[in-house]
């Protein structure tokens, strides 16, 4: 078991003592410790009064710099596992923002308990199924310290926001259980998705086919299935590539899904898509591809 911290920097001295406060919880526990750091940190939090896009932006890149380095750190020190300490409480904010912002089945089942991070790492949490005050009882009757990130506070940040506000509000005014409610309604979803899950991939045995950096996805097979099932086996192939998701909306996906029943006699022009993916029609399949990276 190795100890990994990522200290983003963005509190100066805070992150610091933060940093020290695993280092010497480690050392104590006699575990080994990894820490990262991005490769431009900020000294403070590089955001002003009413930024709140940037401090969604800000918010997804630290996403994405710290999972980078503990799958990195994992590939490296030959470890399978990354585990996070996600909370039920984090588990019904994530589904809250997510019909917030829009989103489909498998958003609405919240965070998975498992999933890849890297060709050969997989992030496990197993503390989804306890709430952040049982977790803080737990510590207290051990005896044992734990750190507060001030940045959890911050509600320039929408996740914030929806901790500190809108549930509170909602328990408070509309429902007292409005978090268990959604607890139950993403654990339906997950539910449901599993029945998704296996659907698409025995589709996905059945009617895509990689041929060197391409996909070839058959039109004939896949144009009798459900709309729904058509974008969840063109999503899965997508992913199994790790193409760029994030400008990948349902208007994209749509978009790719129609291609599937294009029946014109001459071949459509390509269509390209974000992340520099390439799909066009072949004859009954549709092939999609990535634009190969420039050399440095």
């Amino acid at each position: 078991m190795v100890v990994g911290h990522f200290n983003h920097g963005w509190r100066g001295p805070e992150s610091d003592a933060d940093e020290l406060f695993v280092k010497s919880l480690a050392a104590e526990l006699g575990l080994p410790m990894e820490v990262g750091h991005p490769a431009q940190s900020a000294p403070v939090l590089p955001l002003g009064p009413g930024e709140g896009d940037k401090a969604r932006r800000t918010e997804a890149s630290a996403r994405r710099a710290r999972y980078h380095f503990l799958e990195a750190t994992a590939t490296r020190l030959g470890a399978r596992y990354v585990v996070a300490a996600h909370t039920a409480d984090d588990q019904a904010e994530t589904i809250l923002q997510r019909i917030i912002r829009g989103t489909g089945l498998a958003g609405l089942a919240g965070m998975r308990r498992t999933r890849p991070l890297g060709p050969a790492v997989t992030l496990i949490r197993p503390l989804l199924g306890f709430r952040r005050d049982e977790l803080l009882t737990y510590l207290q009757s051990l005896g044992q310290d734990y750190r507060q990130d001030a940045t959890n506070a911050d509600r320039r940040f929408t996740r914030n926001r929806i901790r500190h506000e809108l549930l509170p509000l909602l328990a408070e005014h509309y429902y007292p259980g409005a978090a268990q409610s959604l607890l139950r309604l993403g654990a339906l979803a997950s539910e449901a998705q599993q029945v998704i899950d296996q659907q698409t991939n025995e589709l996905i045995e059945r009617c895509v086919v990689q041929e060197n950096a391409a996909l070839r996805l058959d039109c004939q097979v896949l144009g009798s299935q459900p709309q729904y099932l058509i974008r969840e086996v063109i999503m899965a192939a997508w992913q199994s590539q790790r193409w760029p998701e994030g400008a990948m909306g349902l208007a994209e996906w749509q978009r790719l899904a129609e291609m599937i029943f294009d029946q014109g006699h001459a071949p459509p022009a390509p269509s390209m898509f974000p992340g520099g993916v390439r799909a066009c029609r072949e004859g009954r399949f549709l092939v999609l591809s990535a634009r190969p990276s420039r050399p440095a």
